[in-house]
């Protein structure tokens, strides 16, 4: 894990959202402040937004969102974090954001003068991006300590799967979705923190670049494998920090319906072999996020065929706002609001339940 270079957590960091941070592209640096135990943020760089507050965005958060990493040096940050892809560029006109996403080798001016900066100024570089940064010439400008990191980097020698149960401890909770950014990882985190509330001794197994960056008991860039080795990599995830908690919560990557990802997802829950699974779906979403020509699948057909797939019940369905929670209770599952009060306590009782030997939460 990255983390092992650095003694001293969490790192004082700066969060390069620009001009996403109030946009779904903005989720990774919406899951470092909600849940990040690697690093305190102390300012998010976002143009469109600056000056202001996280407030605007994340009404239970109050951090500067400034102009430029150079204005907030004062802060005496650790780390520049790159909390976006240059798949999430976009443009402003109008007040209207237009997602126009770049390729690797065409990284934005403003970007790439904001990570010189911070390497300049002796911030190490935590980087989302698929430009490997420590490849670059940035790693010949380096000082003594200083380091970049690129989370996005394959796994090395990724495994077979062997489709056996090894656990000898730990019960798997699997959250599932019905698109990609409709808040698996939030759901996730927060019956993670609701576990750790009622004592249960649970961890994190992460499969994405956010996952990487809230920190987690184990975890690789699982896209970043060819989709055969994806759900070898994913049981070899689990199969190594298992026997050190009793409670493992992981989260899937889009959705086993999706045209796109519906392999990659596929492998993700099957190589977890997970106990049961929370579901996660918004019912005001008809077309995919950034595939909008392409519908969203039928709810109960994708909750069937993930149950057939995956070999573990759904328990619970997790959404956002009270009006949803009550268009999907009919569904017959408890349904919830993981941010609402009591919400991520509802979801994680009933995966407990359907789990089997843990005891559910008080």
């Amino acid at each position: 894990m990255y983390t092992n270079l650095f003694p001293d957590l969490p790192l004082r960091a700066v969060l390069f959202a620009d001009g996403v941070f109030n946009q779904p592209e903005g989720k990774t640096a919406h899951g470092i402040i909600r849940h990040s135990t690697v690093f305190h943020p102390v300012a998010v760089v976002d143009r469109t937004l600056a000056p202001g507050s996280t407030k605007s965005v994340l009404p239970e958060t109050d951090i500067p969102v400034v102009d430029s990493v150079e204005s907030v040096l004062d802060l005496r940050p650790d780390v520049f974090v790159v909390a976006l892809t240059e798949s999430d560029y976009g443009e402003w006109k109008d007040g209207v954001f237009r997602h126009t996403p770049k390729q690797p080798d065409e990284l934005p001016e403003f970007w790439r003068d904001q990570i010189h900066s911070a390497v300049r100024h002796g911030l190490h570089i935590v980087s989302c991006l698929h430009q490997q940064l420590a490849r670059s010439d940035l790693a010949e400008r380096l000082g003594v300590g200083q380091h970049i990191v690129d989370i996005r980097r394959p796994y090395e020698n990724p495994p077979k799967y062997s489709g056996r149960r090894r656990r000898s401890r730990a019960k798997v909770v699997h959250v599932m979705g019905s698109d990609c950014v409709i808040g698996k990882r939030t759901a996730a985190l927060q019956m993670r923190a609701a576990a750790d509330r009622f004592g249960i001794d649970s961890g994190y197994i992460g499969t994405g670049q956010t996952c990487m960056l809230v920190g987690c008991d184990n975890g690789a860039i699982v896209d970043r494998t060819p989709v055969f080795q994806a759900a070898g990599l994913v049981e070899r995830l689990i199969e190594e920090v298992e026997s050190e908690r009793d409670l493992l919560f992981i989260k899937n990557q889009a959705s086993v319906l999706h045209p796109a990802f519906g392999g990659l997802a596929s492998a993700i829950l099957q190589g977890s072999q997970a106990d049961a699974v929370v579901f996660v779906h918004d019912p005001g979403r008809r077309q995919r996020y950034h595939w909008e020509h392409l519908p969203v699948g039928d709810l109960e057909t994708e909750i069937g065929l993930v149950e057939e797939l995956g070999g573990a019940p759904v328990a619970a369905i997790a959404t956002r706002g009270e009006d949803n929670v009550e268009r999907l209770r009919h569904i017959g599952l408890p349904v919830a609001d993981p941010l609402a009060s009591g919400g991520s306590e509802t979801l994680l009782n009933a995966a407990l339940k359907a789990a089997g030997s843990l005891s559910a939460a008080p």
